[in-house]
């Protein structure tokens, strides 16, 4: 009899200890920031803690299949309902482990909806035998609204830097425009007035822009006047010779002026040889040239006069 009273004696302090224990384990998981949810192996909620009423609202008794309405589940999009079978707590009954799944939660406590960092898992005894599953959900509102605000914030940098390159390229394009611009003087007549330095660059583009125009106006003539150029080599006097030959190729003929004292001296010094190519002072006296030239084709001349030529140089 004695021995039968110990034994109860020791039974009730033991189940007073689970009890305790199982109290204060209660009372740590409603202290956690994070809703814990717990199913057996049907799917039939078994607990959950003080968190978790506090995000999805009080916890029924709904079945499986229908645990995406009945608990406002829905796809980031936050209009589609969410698949059941996708769901982080059925997942882990079928003895997966999710982590960090993204959820949209909807619900009467919450009806502007929150978003939910997910994670869950199955619930094994120490054999090894699944008894059920846990799922604990993070309110990840406040993480989510960062990272959508960066999101915008890094589309209107972009936005913002594709402004500027689209106003880089224009400035560019006007830039270009302006140290390379290509005047009518005189009906069929252009001017290129160059100025500071002709690289391969440049060259190129002045070359494109003047037989571009030219084709455009049909021009017969074209006065290149470096007036504007105080420094010239071997590769900028070639660059000039290319043009020269590129304007002839298409039917039309150049006309040098503005060459600088100290830039012709340069080009003695080099040994530059400019061809057949007609050099003059300045624009006034290549225009002079060019018309002279104009009205001799125009009276059926071939060529104009050196005493003409001579006059369009020093007159």
């Amino acid at each position: 009899m004695s021995a039968l009273r110990q034994k109860l004696e020791e039974r009730e302090r033991s189940e007073a200890a689970l009890r305790a224990e199982n109290e204060t384990l209660r009372a740590i998981l409603d202290q956690l920031p994070a809703a814990v949810y717990a199913t057996d192996t049907t799917g039939k909620l078994v607990y959950s803690n003080a968190e978790a009423s506090r995000i999805g609202g009080a916890p029924g008794e709904a079945p499986v299949e229908d645990w995406a309405s009945a608990y406002g589940f829905f796809l980031p999009d936050k209009v589609t309902p969410h698949p059941v079978e996708g769901l982080p707590l059925v997942r882990a009954l079928r003895g997966e482990v999710v982590r960090t799944a993204e959820l949209f939660l909807r619900t009467n406590n919450r009806p502007d909806g929150a978003w939910i960092e997910a994670h869950a898992a199955p619930l094994r005894d120490t054999s090894g035998e699944q008894k059920g599953a846990v799922s604990v959900f993070i309110n990840s509102e406040a993480r989510k609204s960062f990272e959508e605000e960066v999101e915008l914030r890094n589309k209107e940098l972009v936005a913002s830097e594709s402004e500027k390159s689209e106003l880089i390229a224009r400035l560019r394009m006007a830039v270009q425009e302006l140290s390379t611009p290509i005047l009518t003087l005189w009906e069929d007549v252009l001017a290129l007035p160059v100025i500071g330095v002709v690289d391969s660059r440049r060259s190129a583009e002045m070359m494109e822009r003047l037989l571009d125009e030219i084709v455009r106006s049909q021009s017969r003539f074209v006065i290149i006047d470096l007036t504007g150029v105080e420094v010239i080599d071997t590769s900028t006097a070639d660059h000039f010779m290319k043009l020269v030959k590129a304007v002839g190729l298409i039917g039309a003929r150049c006309v040098l002026t503005g060459i600088r004292p100290a830039v012709a001296q340069t080009l003695v010094d080099l040994d530059v040889n400019f061809g057949q190519l007609e050099t003059l002072r300045n624009l006034k006296h290549g225009l002079r040239y060019c018309l002279r030239w104009l009205d001799a084709e125009d009276t059926g001349q071939n060529t104009v006069s050196e005493g003409e030529a001579r006059r369009a140089r020093w007159s």
